[in-house]
């Protein structure tokens, strides 16, 4: 399915890892592919795939690294989980290239696919700083508190209603 990386319309899709490892190992000796990690240096430095730069999406240069590298070549992107890479994968597209690939799931998704990393590195450090998946809990965490705060303060009105029918059916009668 993924046999080919030239292309002459700009195409731009999500694929699951074991696609992307189809798309790396069938254009492995061509110059046209590029493995792409958009994770921090210091992910990077725990895991990566086999032949992938690094390009941090959260560095104050990585639209100035996309204006000069070469759009008509195919880049497979990622990141640990998933949504950097898909962010980086929408500014690729928004700056001309022809074609991107964001693997779904990160690196996360590809080890529990069983697929190979770099030489050397054994597997996703879970415990590693993603700060991108770190603000999606952070955010959840204080929006299950706010609502836990609210509800005590805040009574449903049914609750409020039936109480008071309540009160006045016992002491006012």
């Amino acid at each position: 399915m993924y046999t080919s990386v030239k292309t002459k319309t700009q195409a731009s899709k999500d694929i699951y890892p074991d696609k992307a490892w189809e798309l790396i190992s069938n254009n492995r000796d061509l110059n046209d592919l590029v493995i792409m990690d958009v994770s921090t240096p210091q992910e990077y430095e725990d895991l990566h795939l086999e032949g992938a730069i690094n390009v941090n999406l959260i560095s104050k240069f990585f639209k100035t690294r996309l204006e000069v590298m070469d759009k008509n070549k195919t880049y497979v992107v990622y990141c640990k989980v998933g949504g950097r890479s898909k962010i980086a994968q929408k500014l690729m597209q928004q700056f001309g290239f022809v074609a991107v690939y964001n693997i779904i799931g990160g690196t996360l998704l590809w080890e529990e696919e069983g697929l190979a990393f770099a030489s050397g590195i054994e597997g996703v450090n879970k415990f590693s700083f993603c700060p991108f998946f770190i603000s999606i809990v952070v955010i959840k965490k204080i929006k299950k508190a706010l609502h836990s705060v609210l509800s005590r303060i805040v009574a449903p009105k049914d609750v409020a209603a039936s109480s008071g029918q309540e009160f006045k059916h016992r002491y006012m009668s």
